[in-house]
């Protein structure tokens, strides 16, 4: 470009910050900043917002908040995207008092959180277990006339599992009514069955999945394997082991993880007439046993509960990277 003597404007530069802070260069990006500046291109807000997000993608929120700095000094203004940015990084790094203090900073200069913001909040909040803040700010933005997408639905239903209050979950779930959320597997699937069954409640995970037929869903692989691993978990191998076999009839296969979690389940429990046929089946589709599988393989081997002649077959499903050639030996 500047060999035909077309030199590159504001937008162009800030094109340019863009993609290089998306690839992680952030130096670089920096360095095309000072050249502007050099040139007498002021950057300006979206310049800027792009160098932020990508110091906070990399939570390196000393140099985020450096930035965020020198815009004031240049006469730029921030605006929301330039403080959802600086939010999302406080709390991926759990920093939220520092995050509550520019939650409130953006009112009194004026401006309107979105719900891009209030999203990043209350994730925040109940990534600490600040539940009942959370709550609040969940309430307030409602009051403020916002609309909660589906991602905040999604993020209060996460929030309130991780913290043990699956019931909670449960009431606010069928509390929001009709919407998107009760036809969406993944809800059902990685947030409230998964939920419910790791805080100890696998009693309301098995009434959810028998739930999905009623509201017309079909389970995927993932709502199985927390099934099959949630079973394993309260000591339900045959349960497990039965709804592994229903899976592959109702049309959906079995992946690696399933085969992993349901061998980890029966050899916890010693129901060891599954394992042979298991691992051969792996062998057939191409997959690979993790080293914490193997090494309950092992174990069982050297106590003789499994026969020795497996050994070869378990050191064909270990990937070639991992393969300790010692730990082969009983």
């Amino acid at each position: 470009m500047e060999q035909q003597r077309i030199s590159p404007d504001v937008h162009t530069f800030s094109i340019l910050v863009d993609v290089l802070c998306k690839e992680g260069k952030l130096e670089e990006a920096k360095g095309v900043i000072n050249l502007m500046i050099q040139r007498g291109k002021d950057p300006n807000v979206v310049t800027y917002n792009s160098l932020i997000d990508g110091y906070c993608l990399r939570g390196e929120m000393r140099k985020a908040k450096e930035v965020f700095d020198s815009m004031g000094f240049r006469g730029l203004v921030p605006n929301i995207v330039t403080y959802n940015s600086l939010l999302n990084g406080y709390c991926k790094k759990l920093k939220m008092e520092k995050a509550m203090h520019l939650f409130h900073e953006i009112t009194k200069k004026g401006m309107k959180s979105d719900v891009i913001t209030y999203n990043t909040m209350i994730h925040g909040l109940f990534r600490v277990g600040r539940c009942k803040d959370a709550d609040e700010l969940f309430h307030e933005m409602r009051a403020h006339n916002l609309i909660p997408d589906e991602f905040t639905y999604g993020i209060v239903l996460e929030g309130l599992c991780t913290n043990n209050q699956v019931e909670e979950a449960l009431s606010f779930f069928y509390l929001i009514g009709d919407n998107n959320l009760n036809s969406n597997i993944i809800v059902y699937s990685s947030i409230l069955i998964d939920g419910s069954s790791k805080s100890g409640r696998f009693d309301i995970a098995r009434n959810l999945f028998n739930e999905l037929s009623v509201r017309g869903l079909q389970p995927n692989v993932w709502t199985y394997n927390v099934m099959i691993s949630g079973f394993c978990r309260e000591g339900l191998v045959s349960e497990a082991k039965e709804l592994f076999f229903k899976m592959e009839k109702r049309g959906c296969s079995p992946d690696d993880v399933t085969y992993r979690v349901l061998l980890q389940g029966i050899l916890k429990y010693v129901h060891h007439d599954m394992v042979e046929m298991l691992l051969l089946e792996m062998e057939g589709k191409g997959f690979s046993l993790d080293a914490s599988t193997v090494s309950m393989l092992l174990d069982h081997i050297k106590a003789r509960s499994l026969d020795a002649s497996l050994l070869k077959l378990i050191g064909k499903l270990v990937p070639k990277e991992e393969v300790d050639t010692p730990c082969f030996t009983v």
